[in-house]
């Protein structure tokens, strides 16, 4: 049976709804999870030091990828943008990433979105003139088990089939001396594997930085330490928004808040239904032998090498943290249990407590909770990171000596279908939400698009009805 990365999202939320909606605790409760203040991960970008402006076109709320990317694509369209952030650029989960742009097993909207957004990012690096840490890096994925590898042999097919975008698939199955050299040294003889020739790497780390580079050469403004309070309106178009350092005139707002974009628009009145999940990564130095490109095993082994020749390695389990959200619609996930055994720990600790006593609404005049909270990012679970490490050396000796060089834990927050939102938002004409996504490396250079052109009533490049908010 599969686990894939989109499912253990879907598992986050489903194992929320089982402890939230129906109240059960079980032993998996852990006390990571919560999160702490933070800095972004080995890169910093200065926001603009001028003055707040007065007006703009846009006003882009969030500076992590997503804020980022649709900033650079609105600019292309000849418009002024002003991007406010609460903290620091790509302070958060922009900066922590697993970063592997790939299309494997992906259905629907989404899959489309990952196809173009693979072919988006091969071009990247000539389109900024710099290095964005993008690089063409197949990946090898053993399915788990022979009902399995039918169902990879039935998307393979369908999906080389259809081509959207003009875009072949180049997925395959391999095996033999092939496979052997993909994993060489590995103590299991893995007998076939799919193998996804086009799939692409980034170390987000770098990317968001050398994005949000360009986006301020090709006249974007980022203001840091900046956090949006909320927008006003006048005659029943947007007007304004306020932020805690003053007030930029637009008639146009994107919401990239990230994990946040649920509690600004609850101020405005909006619902949208997600729920936290995070993820313990680590970086390990890159041993002579060690397999290259970027590969996911049976017995929970996950690893991508980067571009300066480390590794990114990371357990396919899931923290989710119990949140007031969960007991009032944690009921929306529990559809997404459709396999067992979930690796997801549940979290009950002080975040609880923080969602429970935190403000939802707030008058523009005083501070907001986003003045509270700048760069907040999760705590690792450590015991989780050391028994990955120990398969990861078991299955490939020349990983013994590896030493560990950072550990973090990404945070992210879903909705229940998986997909994320990009949307037009009923009754505040004028603001486009780019959200819920835990492919926001992936999808950033497509989401901007779509984003952007909602915004404008352009027609997109692809149908956005499966990432609307009316479909909840």
């Amino acid at each position: 049976m599969s686990i894939s990365r989109r499912k253990l999202l879907m598992g986050a939320g489903a194992a929320l709804a089982v402890a939230g909606a129906a109240g059960v605790v079980t032993p998996m409760i852990r006390r990571e999870g919560s999160l702490v203040p933070g800095r972004p991960r080995y890169g910093f970008v200065e926001g603009s030091k001028e003055a707040l402006p007065k007006q703009a076109d846009v006003v882009v709320i969030g500076a992590g990828i997503n804020g980022i990317m649709t900033a650079i694509s609105l600019v292309e369209r000849g418009l002024s943008v002003v991007v406010v952030e609460k903290g620091d650029i790509a302070g958060e989960q922009s900066s922590r990433a697993y970063g592997q742009v790939i299309t494997y097993r992906m259905e629907g909207a989404t899959f489309l979105m990952h196809q173009l957004g693979k072919k988006m990012w091969r071009e990247m690096n000539a389109k900024v003139g710099a290095d964005t840490s993008y690089r063409t890096q197949g990946r090898v994925e053993v399915p788990q088990n022979d009902e399995e590898m039918e169902h990879v042999a039935r998307w393979i097919k369908e999906k080389s089939e259809a081509q959207p975008f003009g875009i072949a698939l180049n997925t395959r199955f391999i095996d033999g001396s092939e496979l052997k050299s993909r994993l060489p040294d590995s103590t299991t003889a893995w007998k076939v594997a799919a193998f996804e020739e086009d799939s692409g790497s980034l170390d987000s780390e770098i990317t968001s930085f050398v994005m949000a580079e360009y986006a301020k050469k090709t006249g974007v403004k980022f203001f840091t330490q900046c956090a949006a309070r909320g927008i006003e309106t006048e005659a029943g178009s947007l007007s304004d928004v306020v932020t805690e350092n003053g007030v930029i005139r637009t008639s146009r707002v994107v919401l990239a808040g990230g994990a946040w974009s649920r509690l600004f628009l609850e101020n405005l009145g909006v619902s949208i239904p997600t729920l936290p999940a995070y993820q313990s990564q680590q970086i390990i130095s890159g041993p002579a032998g060690a397999p290259k490109g970027n590969v996911a095993l049976p017995g929970n082994i996950f690893f991508r090498e980067q571009a300066d020749g480390t590794y990114a390695t990371s357990p396919r389990i899931i923290t989710a943290p119990v949140v007031k959200e969960s007991f009032q619609y944690g009921y929306k996930y529990l559809g997404l249990l459709s396999e067992p055994d979930f690796p997801v720990h549940i979290a009950l600790n002080e975040q609880l407590i923080q969602s429970l006593t935190q403000p939802t609404h707030w008058a523009l005049g005083e501070a907001s909770p986003f003045e509270r909270y700048r760069d907040m990012v999760a705590v690792p679970d450590l015991g989780d990171l050391d028994d990955s490490l120990v398969k990861l050396r078991a299955e490939f000796p020349a990983f013994k000596d590896a030493r560990v060089i950072d550990r973090w834990s990404g945070a992210m927050a879903i909705a229940p279908d998986e997909a994320p939102i990009i949307s037009v938002v009923d009754g505040h004409p004028g603001l486009v939400v780019n959200t819920a996504t835990g492919w926001g490396m992936t999808e950033s250079p497509v989401s901007s698009e779509l984003t952007a052109s909602l915004l404008l009533g352009e027609t997109p490049l692809m149908d956005t009805r499966a990432f609307s908010l009316q479909r909840f």
